[in-house]
């Protein structure tokens, strides 16, 4: 696997941890897999209007931040 160098928020840090004190799995496994989801919705909104994907995107960076 490569590393992507990505930055998160001390909000999406602190939900990290807490899945990962609620689940017990591995910090690195919740994000691939948040990540994973993530990105398959964004597909799949692209697939149908990817002027709404880019929105989506660039809303929900700015809300992360």
């Amino acid at each position: 696997m490569k590393s992507l160098g990505a930055k998160f928020s001390d909000t999406q840090v602190l939900k990290i941890k807490d899945m990962k004190d609620i689940t017990g799995i591995d910090s690195s496994k919740i994000s691939r897999a948040a990540l994973r989801l993530g990105l398959m919705q964004i597909q799949a909104l692209a697939a149908k209007d990817v002027d709404k994907a880019i929105d989506l995107v660039l809303i929900n960076d700015a809300r992360s931040k």
